[in-house]
C-alpha cells in the first residue's frame, strides 16, 4: 500500500529535495513555491495544511512553535489540531538552516495561491509538472520502480524521523494521524522498527553478558 492512501508515492532523499529546490526558477512564483516545499519537507505537512499553519507560543516557556489547525476526517474519526516538530534536512551531513520560523514571524514568507482551483496538492502538482527538475527526478524514481508525487515531501519527513530514531508514536503525533495509520502507511516505521528493537535488546544483552552460555 502506498503511504497515506490517496497521497500515494514514495519518499525522496534530502539531497534530492535540495536539488529540486535549487532547480526551480528565481522568479516570484518559483520563490514562493520554494518556501512551500521547504515547509512541507521540514515539517512533514500535507499540502493543504500550509493554509492552516501558524506559530504559537508555549504558555509556560514562551517559546514559539509551529501549530497546524487542520482537521482531517478519516476512518478513525477527525484528526485534531497539533503542534508540529521540524526535522531539518541534511546536506552531506550538515543540517540545512532555512530559518523558516523566523522568516514566517517576520512575514518574509509569501506562499503561492493554495485555495484556488482543486486545492493545494493539485496546485503544487500542476506547478511542479511544468518544471524540468521535477520531471527529471520523477523519471529517476520511475527507473527504480517508485513514484514521485506532491506528498513525497511528507513521506520523506516520516522516513527522516525513523532514521533519526524518533519513535513511530511521536512521528505520528507530529504528522497528524494515528499510530495505526502511521504503521500501516509507512512500512519502515513498523518492520524496520521491530528489527531495531530486537537488535538493541540483543546488543544490550551481549554487553552485560561476561560468559557465553554453554549449549
Amino acid at each position: 500500500m502506498s503511504p497515506e492512501g490517496k497521497g500515494g508515492g514514495d519518499p525522496i532523499s534530502d539531497a534530492e529535495i535540495l536539488r529540486l529546490i535549487a532547480s526551480l526558477p528565481d522568479d516570484s512564483a518559483g520563490l514562493r513555491w520554494r518556501d512551500a516545499i521547504r515547509l512541507l519537507s521540514e515539517l512533514g505537512l500535507r499540502p493543504v495544511e500550509l493554509v492552516h499553519l501558524n506559530v504559537r507560543k508555549d504558555r509556560s516557556t514562551g517559546e514559539p512553535h509551529w501549530w497546524c489547525s487542520y482537521r482531517k476526517r478519516s476512518g478513525g474519526g477527525i484528526t485534531q489540531p497539533r503542534k508540529v516538530y521540524p526535522l531539518q534536512l541534511q546536506d552531506e551531513g550538515v543540517l540545512v538552516t532555512w530559518n523558516l520560523m523566523d522568516r514566517w514571524q517576520a512575514r518574509l514568507i509569501e506562499l503561492p495561491p493554495l485555495q484556488s482551483g482543486n486545492g493545494a496538492a493539485d496546485g503544487l502538482g500542476t506547478y511542479l509538472n511544468r518544471q524540468p527538475g521535477w520531471r527529471s527526478l520523477r523519471d529517476e524514481l520511475e527507473s527504480r520502480g517508485e513514484r514521485l508525487v506532491p506528498y513525497s515531501f511528507r513521506h520523506s519527513y516520516s522516513l527522516r524521523a525513523h532514521r533519526r530514531n524518533i519513535d513511530a508514536g511521536s512521528a505520528a503525533r507530529s504528522m497528524g494521524h494515528s499510530l495505526e495509520v502511521h504503521l500501516r502507511s509507512y512500512p519502515w516505521a513498523s518492520a524496520a522498527g521491530t528489527e531495531d528493537a530486537f537488535q538493541r535488546t540483543h546488543d544490550a544483552l551481549v554487553a552485560t553478558t561476561t560468559q557465553p552460555a554453554s549449549a
